[in-house]
Formats: structure tokens, C-alpha cells, sequence
């Protein structure tokens, strides 16, 4: 329980960290934001960046040490208190521009109905506690395993971001991972996945603040509790990954801008708008696409508002410089390191005469594109991306059946001054994420600007006889309903580690593969050895791991192997100590790749007991009914 506690206070000192760095931007920039929730938005979110770079900044320098980002954490956090007690401002609880409908183009009562508002609060509510207790839980996500968690570990062990060859992520933007930093240097694993929840929070925020000019206040918030209650959403928030984090930033550049250019409350609201710009571009190579979106988007104001084409033109020419500031030193990196500034990508265009190296990746693979690419694809992949989201990436991601049985519905809806633009920058990115990487979650970044449609169209059906209009609330609150539900029950097995009531080391021997061997590694080896793993799950090692297959394609060992008395030696010269073998038992699953295990046993079958001797093996059962072997050997 104690360990719980202490997680959620770091998490409580990193926001308030956050928010007071993000605070003293906004005054600095002399924007009042009247509105407490728009406030803690951009003021945590701008503190989260700019906190994340400076982390980044550190780690250049070499100055990555925990107690000096303890300290630097506690004096944020005082700061912040010592600033709200002290603030004399009055802040009220509406935003400065309200939604005012147009007589022609508007109804003329669009308020949701309490009850309406109040259910979709509960629900809202019922999703985010659910996937609180799968944060609360020490993470077994593969992906925050192998790297989200991993490369922020490997950076606080190093006191600086060094550039590993065998990781293509090591050189990735990782803004979102620097997040996690923070927090695993205050406390651990648990609390980088609280603050992945606060990121889901945040979105939600976001959305409701992105919707207000546009759908009205009460209307917002339920499109932020739709946009919350997801089921791609509420599933990223229970565990620490940078998806949320993505989709966060994107939403606030979008609130920002919106500001700036169709509300024209000050052009210095397109400085929040690069700064979150750049944390998008800082945290995942997605937020390109964006940038294409939002392009497409001046493009359309530009053309329907001649009178704002000057402020467009500011504001693409203000976000772009601001942007690659803030997220120039990801990219400078990536491409001193790897002499590609977006690697692994685009390596045909950086690296033409150069042969592929192992770990780079075709920029449009087939692979990626699993609905393929043709003319009526992009209209047709909505069902695909609802109904079938296995196929691309999995249905823990999908974005659920709302968007898909109420978006159509714009068809038969009035206008809605604002909403169009929404649209067009929301049809540009599905355009451009069906040509290049056809991912649900990969989606999470217009989830709001469907949210803002799905509350236009339930706002619309107001004007419905009363049946129809009853059947369809019904439909949405049972929709809205299920999504609860779903979040809610998901991360039962949780939740007794959440609560303190299981210890974690308890629940980790039950639900992650690689504890036992992990724990066998720490005790024999701590932090000297070097583990040479076929599981790409290294973050519970406290020694270096290194995946077999990158290693394998980037060396070729394998092949140097002629006989079977070479292969320990050559592991030894490479600096390994131990190997982690693992054969998944059940002949339907995903095989582990044979050719370590098989260089093992023929060197055993030619050496005898004393080649690679067994540290320790077991065998671990999944939740999904399929059985895994490991063995931790000695590279003897």
C-alpha cells in the first residue's frame, strides 16, 4: 500500500511541476485563460513538453541523476502551490469565447439534457477509475517493455542519452518516453503508467476545449467524455506507451490555433500552438501526418476566408518555426547518429546508393497496408476499422462502433459554423494514414474531431420526432454504456496489486513472462552482465539486454558459426554473459525464432554438459491459454 501511495504522490508532484512550468509560459506569453479546465489543459500539457525537453537537455549534457531530478521536481511543485495561493485572479468557470448559434444555420436551444450530460459524466468517470487500476499495476505491455520504459531506464543508468546501435528506437523522438523518465527516476514503472493516465485525462480536456467555440460548453463535455471513453483510449491509459501522449499534443496545437485564427484571440496563442506542435512532432513521427492535415486545413480556411489569408499564413509560417524548435533536437540526433533525421525511414531517400541496413524499414510496405490502396478504399476502411480492427493492430486499439454509426449522420444535419474545417482536417490525416500506415491506433489523433461530429449529430437530434429521438439517445447511452463496462471490467485481474492488497513482485511472478528470469539475471549478474534475449521484453533486467534478432541481422553471428565450439567464444567477444532462450509450446501461437536455441543445443550435443549450463527454467502459462518455455543459460 505504501508503495501505491508513494507512486500516485510522485505523479501529483510531476503535475503539479508540469502545470506550474506551463503556468509561468502562459503568463509569460501574457495569455489569460479564464476557464480553469482550458487552463490546466494547456498549462500542464506546455509544462509536460517544455519539462520533457529540458529532461532531454540533461541528457545530452550527461546530467541525468535522479536526486537532481528530484530536486528539481520539488522546487516546481512549491512554486506551483506557492503561486495558486498567492493568485489574485478571478477565474470563472466558462470559456472567453461561448458557442452563439446563427439564427439561419443554428438551432436555437442546443443544451444537452442534464440527464444526458450527467450519464455521460458517469460513464466518463466509470472508464477512467477502470483504467486506473490497470495503471496502478506494475505494466506487462510488450511495447513498454522493450522500449517506452527500457530506453528511459538505460538513460538514467547512463546519466545521459546514449545512442545504442542495436535499438532503431534509441533514436526515435522521445518526448513522451522522457515523461516516463521522470517518473521512474522518482519512483518506478508504476508511476510512468499513471502519468500515461493523466495523459488520457488530459486528451479528454483537450477535446472538451477544442469543442467549446464550436458545439457550446455543455455539448463539449460530452464530446470529451466520448472521446474518453473509447475503447482504443481506455485501454492505452492502463498502460505506459506514447500513443495518448500523441494525441494529446495534436489536440492542444489544434485548440491552439483554433484560437488563434478562427476565434482571433491573439496571435500569441499560436506560440501554444507550436509548442505543442513540436511536442507532437518530439513524441512519434505520426505527427508528420498531422502536419499534412493541418496544412490541408489552413488550405480550406484560406480558400472559404479570404479576410484571415494573412493570419493563416502567419499562423502555418509561427507553428512551423516554433515546432521544429521545440522538436529539432530529436531529429538533429537521429540524423548525426544514423545520418537519417526520421530513421528508420525514408532510408531510400537519405541513404539511395547505401545497402538497406538491417533494421530499417520500407517507407510504404505492403505489410502496412492491409486494406491495400485503392480509390474507394479510404471510404470503405471505416467499417474495416470498426468492425475488424485485428487486422490492423489490434482490437485493444479500435476507436469502437460510436463514431461509425453516428458520423454518417452528418448527411442529415444543418451546418455548423467551424465544424467543416474540423473535417477537412480530419478527412486529410484519414486520407494520408490510409496511403501510409493503416494502424487503428495510429487513429487516437482525430478521435476528438470525431467527437466534436458525433456531439453536433446527437445535438441534432433534438429536432427529431420523440420517438426517434429517444431510440437514438438510447442507442448512444448503450454504446457509451458498453465502452464503461468494457474499461471497468478489463483490468479486474488488477486489482488487487492496484490496491495495495497483492504485492507487486507477487503479481509480476503471475502475469509477465520474463520475471522469473529476470529475477534469476539480477541476482546472479545485478548490473555487470549483458543478456543476448530472444524475448524482446527487457525492462525488469537490470543489466544491458540485447534482442537476438537485431543483433543477429545487424552482425550476421550466426553465419560465422561453423562449428559448434565457436558460438561461445563469439558471444563472449561480443560482451555477452547469458542468454535468455524461449520456445512458445503451443504449435498455434507465435514461434520464437529457432536459430540461438539451435547454435545452443549443437554446441551442448558437442561439448557436453558444460556448454551454456541452465541458470534457471521454467515455464509460463498465458492468460490466453498458450504455454512458454525460458531458460537463462551461461554463455560457457
Amino acid at each position: 500500500m505504501l508503495a501505491q501511495l508513494q507512486s500516485f504522490a510522485v505523479v501529483i508532484l510531476i503535475t503539479l511541476a508540469a502545470f506550474g512550468l506551463g503556468l509561468f509560459l502562459l503568463r509569460g506569453l501574457r495569455l489569460e485563460v479564464r476557464d480553469r479546465l482550458a487552463e490546466f489543459v494547456f498549462g500542464t500539457t506546455l509544462g509536460l513538453i517544455t519539462g520533457g525537453t529540458g529532461l532531454a537537455v540533461l541528457g545530452l549534457v550527461g546530467l541525468l541523476y535522479p536526486p537532481l531530478v528530484g530536486v528539481l521536481t520539488l522546487a516546481g511543485a512549491f512554486w506551483t502551490v506557492g503561486t495558486l495561493l498567492s493568485s489574485q485572479r478571478s477565474l470563472s468557470g466558462q470559456i472567453d469565447h461561448e458557442f452563439v448559434p446563427d439564427d439561419d444555420d443554428q438551432p436555437a436551444d442546443v443544451a444537452p439534457p442534464n440527464r444526458l450530460l450527467g450519464f455521460a459524466a458517469c460513464v466518463a468517470i466509470t472508464a477512467a477509475l477502470g483504467s486506473l487500476v490497470g495503471a496502478a499495476a506494475p505494466t506487462t505491455a510488450g511495447d513498454a517493455l522493450c522500449y517506452h520504459l527500457e530506453l528511459p531506464k538505460a538513460f538514467l543508468t547512463d546519466h545521459r542519452l546514449t545512442f545504442y546501435p542495436y535499438s532503431e528506437n534509441s533514436t526515435f523522438p522521445l518526448l513522451v518516453e522522457m515523461w516516463f523518465l521522470w517518473a521512474i527516476a522518482l519512483d518506478g514503472p508504476v508511476a510512468a503508467g499513471l502519468l500515461h493516465w493523466l495523459a488520457g485525462v488530459l486528451f479528454a480536456g483537450a477535446t472538451v476545449v477544442l469543442a467549446a467555440p464550436i458545439v457550446g460548453r455543455r455539448w463539449a463535455w460530452i464530446a470529451g467524455c466520448i472521446a474518453l471513453v473509447v475503447p482504443g483510449v481506455t485501454n492505452q491509459m492502463t498502460a505506459p506507451m506514447n500513443d495518448l501522449g500523441l494525441a494529446l499534443t495534436t489536440t492542444v496545437a489544434l485548440a491552439a490555433w483554433w484560437r488563434a485564427v478562427m476565434l482571433e484571440d491573439g496571435r500569441r496563442w499560436l506560440i501554444v500552438a507550436g509548442i505543442a506542435a513540436g511536442g507532437a512532432l518530439a513524441t512519434k513521427y505520426l505527427a508528420l501526418l498531422f502536419a499534412l492535415a493541418m496544412a490541408a486545413g489552413c488550405v480550406w480556411v484560406a480558400f472559404r476566408m479570404k479576410p484571415k489569408r494573412r493570419l493563416v499564413l502567419e499562423s502555418a509560417a509561427v507553428i512551423a518555426v516554433v515546432a521544429v524548435s521545440t522538436a529539432g533536437l530529436w531529429y538533429v540526433r537521429a540524423a548525426w547518429h544514423r545520418g537519417n533525421p526520421v530513421y528508420p525511414f525514408l532510408t531510400e531517400v537519405f541513404a539511395p546508393d547505401k545497402p538497406m541496413v538491417a533494421d530499417a524499414h520500407e517507407t510504404l510496405p505492403e505489410s502496412k497496408s492491409r486494406l491495400g490502396r485503392t480509390l474507394w478504399g479510404p471510404v470503405t476502411a471505416a467499417w474495416q476499422v470498426t468492425m475488424d480492427p485485428d487486422r490492423l493492430g489490434g482490437r485493444g486499439h479500435q476507436p469502437g462502433v460510436l463514431f461509425l454509426a453516428l458520423l454518417p449522420g452528418l448527411l442529415l444535419v444543418r451546418r455548423l459554423r467551424g465544424l467543416g474545417t474540423l473535417l477537412v482536417i480530419g478527412a486529410a490525416y484519414w486520407l494520408v494514414w490510409y496511403l501510409l500506415r493503416q494502424n487503428v491506433r495510429f487513429l487516437f489523433p482525430v478521435l476528438p474531431i470525431g467527437a466534436v461530429a458525433v456531439a453536433w449529430v446527437m445535438a441534432e437530434m433534438g429536432r427529431f420526432p420523440a420517438r426517434a429521438r429517444w431510440a437514438g439517445t438510447a442507442l448512444v447511452c448503450l454504446i457509451l454504456a458498453a465502452y464503461a463496462a468494457v474499461a471497468a471490467t478489463r483490468c479486474r485481474e488488477q486489482l488487487a496489486v492496484a490496491t495495495g492488497w497483492q504485492s507487486r513482485d507477487a503479481y509480476l511472478l503471475e502475469a509477465e513472462p520474463t520475471w522469473q528470469a529476470a529475477a534469476a539475471s539480477n541476482a546472479s549478474f545485478g548490473t555487470c552482465g549483458h543478456l543476448l534475449s530472444l524475448d524482446y521484453r527487457a525492462y525488469y533486467f537490470d543489466c544491458p539486454v540485447t534482442r537476438e534478432k537485431v543483433f543477429r541481422r545487424h552482425t550476421g553471428y550466426h553465419l560465422a558459426v561453423t562449428r559448434p565450439e565457436q558460438l561461445a567464444p563469439l558471444l563472449t567477444q561480443a560482451g555477452f554473459t547469458h542468454l535468455l532462450l524461449a520456445e512458445n509450446l503451443n504449435p498455434a501461437g507465435a514461434q520464437f525464432d529457432p536459430t540461438l536455441p539451435q547454435l545452443v543445443a549443437d554446441s551442448r550435443a558437442a561439448r557436453g554438459k558444460a556448454a551454456f549450463p541452465v541458470l534457471w527454467e521454467y515455464q509460463f502459462d498465458d492468460i490466453d491459454g498458450g504455454r512458454r518455455k525460458y531458460q537463462l543459460v551461461l554463455v560457457h
